[in-house]
């Protein structure tokens, strides 16, 4: 193989570590959610714990990383991807311990939650699931537009986060929620709207590859 061919292998070798980390934090994501949704406290358990190999992807990715720049020396395009993967791994992390956050909620529950409140928190979970998919297509695409619109759709969940705080809040005045539950359900809320938000911050360093501008800011 040339310096070239041996360059991009180990490029789509990263890559695809990078997909594998990001559908395993989706899936104890997903699983966090169900473990809140139905008060299991033993899938909670294995959420929390699955936390850790999301921690072990981060730091296997960033050693490839790191050996690529060392061994590899790219430049230009390809030293702005492997900088890149560097920076939005940290994001991916991140949405592995919200979904451990969320198993969390679940250890302080004592029944099913609030039905009223929970179909709001599923189409958050929805739509913030299908950024980081997305998020990821762009990445091995390389798909500037596509970023783009992954950066528009967070306008939704956060409008989907104010509805679920008008909501608890009017139950709360009837007396239809318990205080505690509410907090909970509140916070996990919270959890899938900051998930969004790292999200964007995927899609945000996905531009940075493509163009070398982070959020305005030419850095290469």
């Amino acid at each position: 193989m040339t310096l070239r061919q041996t360059l991009e292998q180990a490029i789509e070798d990263l890559k695809k570590e990078v997909a594998k980390m990001a559908d395993f934090a989706l899936y104890n994501l997903r699983e966090g959610l169900n473990a809140f949704k139905t008060t299991n406290f033993e899938l909670a358990r294995q959420v929390m714990k699955a936390d850790d190999e999301v921690d072990r992807f981060e730091e296997e990715i960033a050693k490839m990383a790191l050996k690529i720049i060392w061994k590899e020396q790219p430049v230009a395009s390809d030293l702005r991807l492997v900088t890149g993967i560097l920076k939005l791994i940290t994001d991916l992390e991140r949405i592995g311990d919200h979904a451990s956050d969320i198993a969390e909620m679940t250890l302080h529950l004592e029944d099913n939650r609030n039905q009223r409140v929970l179909p709001l928190t599923s189409k958050m979970a929805e739509i913030v699931e299908e950024m980081v998919l997305k998020s990821i297509q762009a990445l091995v695409r390389v798909d500037e537009s596509l970023a783009e619109t992954i950066i528009q759709t967070d306008d939704s969940v956060d409008q989907l986060f104010q509805d679920v705080i008008s909501y608890v809040t009017a139950e709360l005045k009837k007396e239809t929620i318990d205080p505690n539950e509410a907090i909970y359900v509140l916070m996990v809320a919270k959890y899938f709207e900051r998930v969004g938000d790292h999200a964007v911050n995927i899609a945000e360093w996905i531009i940075f590859i493509a163009k070398g501008k982070h959020k305005n800011t030419m850095l290469f």
